[in-house]
């Protein structure tokens, strides 16, 4: 049974909406990464990294291993400050060092800017830890944003990470998935309509079936292990499970991890709500199995 907690997170989301226009919904979106205040020892440090501007965030003790986190927001919205906590959390829990990219976002800079940004960032990280073991981990539109680096990576021969985890990627920008309409009654945080409104802004003429933008329909061979997690309540259900098959005809090890009732990247609430603490315990688990 869902907790009290989550009870009444879904019931405030539904309560109050994100803006409309992409100034006033990213100020709102940094907003509620706010309400979930960094502990204490957790350091934050800016950097540049590959050109692209980046912090570390670390917690106690010597990181042994490396963390990309790509922040969801559909291209559009977001950034560092949403996913703070995340990152924090991600850093306690796996003992690696988390560094959040804060990539170029639509529609200013539409596709390929984010991912040119993930890439350059991917490709330094790995030149500076040579041999280290490094993940990648995004949520929604950071997941599919996550899978299109994987996909390039894989593509051009680089250093493979050692996983992936993503939380209710954003995999497929085509709206041809049944769940769309199917959960958007169910769903507090995500539409068909702002979905489409952000695939425009972000593929800018790019087609929307492309692989770099919907990842979904990418060569995955020779991947790493894959974990996505996905709630019953979201209208990109159907993302996951497609990507999940994607994957497994692709021959990668692959976790599909659905959650009953669950909200549009529920682990981002973890300190609210016990259900995001549970998920994102388990994620923790996978990526640190993965560093080996």
């Amino acid at each position: 049974m869902p907790s009290d907690a989550f009870k009444a997170l879904v019931e405030q989301l539904f309560a109050s909406p994100l803006p409309e226009d992409f100034p006033a919904m990213r100020e709102a979106y940094l907003g509620m990464g706010d309400a979930f205040p960094l502990p204490g020892d957790i350091v934050v440090e800016q950097a540049t990294i590959g050109g692209c501007p980046c912090e570390w965030v670390t917690a106690p003790g010597t990181p042994a291993n490396t963390i990309l986190l790509l922040h969801g927001g559909g291209f559009c919205i977001g950034g560092p400050g949403s996913h703070r906590h995340l990152a924090g959390e991600v850093a306690r829990q796996t003992g690696a060092r988390v560094v959040q990219l804060d990539y170029r976002l639509a529609p200013e800079h539409p596709y390929p800017a984010g991912l040119d940004d993930a890439l350059a960032t991917y490709a330094a990280l790995a030149a500076m830890f040579p041999g280290e073991r490094i993940a990648l981990v995004g949520d929604s539109a950071g997941g599919g944003l996550a899978l299109a680096l994987l996909a390039r990576i894989l593509r051009d021969g680089l250093h493979k990470p050692a996983s992936v985890y993503c939380m209710s990627p954003w995999a497929d920008l085509t709206d041809r998935a049944s769940s769309r309409t199917g959960k958007a009654a169910l769903d507090p945080l995500a539409s068909s309509a702002l979905l489409n409104r952000m695939a425009q802004a972000y593929a800018g003429g790019t087609a929307l079936d492309a692989p770099e933008i919907s990842p979904v329909f990418a060569d995955f061979r020779g991947a790493p292990p894959v974990l996505i997690q996905v709630g019953t309540a979201e209208v990109l259900m159907d993302d996951s499970i497609n990507l999940a098959k994607a994957l497994g005809d692709a021959d990668v090890d692959v976790d599909l991890d659905i959650r009953a009732g669950m909200i549009h990247v529920w682990p981002w609430f973890a300190p609210a709500i016990p259900e995001g603490q549970l998920a994102l315990g388990r994620a923790c688990q996978f990526l640190k199995a993965n560093f080996g």
